[in-house]
């Protein structure tokens, strides 16, 4: 059987002067945050979150490596790191890049395009890309399988929402690849907003891209006799 000891005045009076102890150290502290002098870039940073919470929600949002703005947006973006393989940049280029309907009605059975469907460039390029958006609603430029330790998923993406423009630059490792390029709103890509980035000699036509390949699946269109 455990024998329970009673508390003596002796142990009453440390565990009164702990605490004592403890509110004092408690309020110095208040004391000593209180009588801070505030940052002044603090200050206004707090001040205009304040006054424009959507904003500073946005920023939030943004993270380390987004450029965000009503406008729209450009996610990933890799102006100055190489990728393992590439032991300088081999060159420097800019394409432009145009989205919108009218760039569809070339190609039947499609709504949505750009107005190129194939870039090629070289290994170890680091590639400027001008995206207008002609229509009023949003369009992407989305590439995929870039290296994932440079680019989170493997993607490099820009995005305007509505009539404008958007610039961003990635830099492609030195393999000869065919990537995907692709607008991601929904059935954007299947009617017709699709295209490739060829790096090198590239690896290939992926299926489905307008003016250049044929579906991987053919719609059907026969009628019944």
């Amino acid at each position: 059987m455990r024998i329970k000891k009673p508390i003596t005045t002796g142990s009453l009076i440390a565990i009164g002067l702990s605490i004592g102890s403890l509110f004092t150290e408690i309020n110095a502290a208040e004391t000593a945050f209180e009588s801070k002098e505030p940052n002044k870039e603090e200050h206004k940073d707090n001040q205009h979150a304040r006054h424009h919470p959507e904003k500073k929600m946005m920023e939030g949002m943004c993270g380390g490596n987004m450029r965000m703005d009503m406008k729209g947006m450009v996610m990933y973006e890799n102006k100055d790191k190489l990728p393992k393989d590439c032991p300088e940049i081999s060159e420097d280029i800019t394409i432009e890049v145009k989205a919108g309907v009218k760039y569809a009605k070339q190609y039947p059975g499609t709504v949505f395009g750009f107005n190129e469907h194939q870039w090629q460039v070289k290994p170890c390029s680091r590639i400027t890309v001008e995206f207008t958006n002609d229509d009023d609603i949003r369009h992407q430029w989305m590439i995929h399988g870039l290296p994932k330790y440079l680019y989170p998923k493997g993607m490099f993406h820009i995005e305007v929402n509505g009539p404008g423009k958007k610039t961003g630059t990635f830099i492609v490792p030195s393999s000869h690849f065919t990537y995907l390029v692709h607008c991601d709103i929904a059935q954007h890509m299947e009617k017709g907003m699709k295209a490739q980035l060829k790096v090198g000699n590239g690896r290939g036509d992926l299926p489905s891209i307008p003016g250049i390949s044929a579906p991987k699946f053919a719609d059907s269109f026969s009628t019944a006799k």
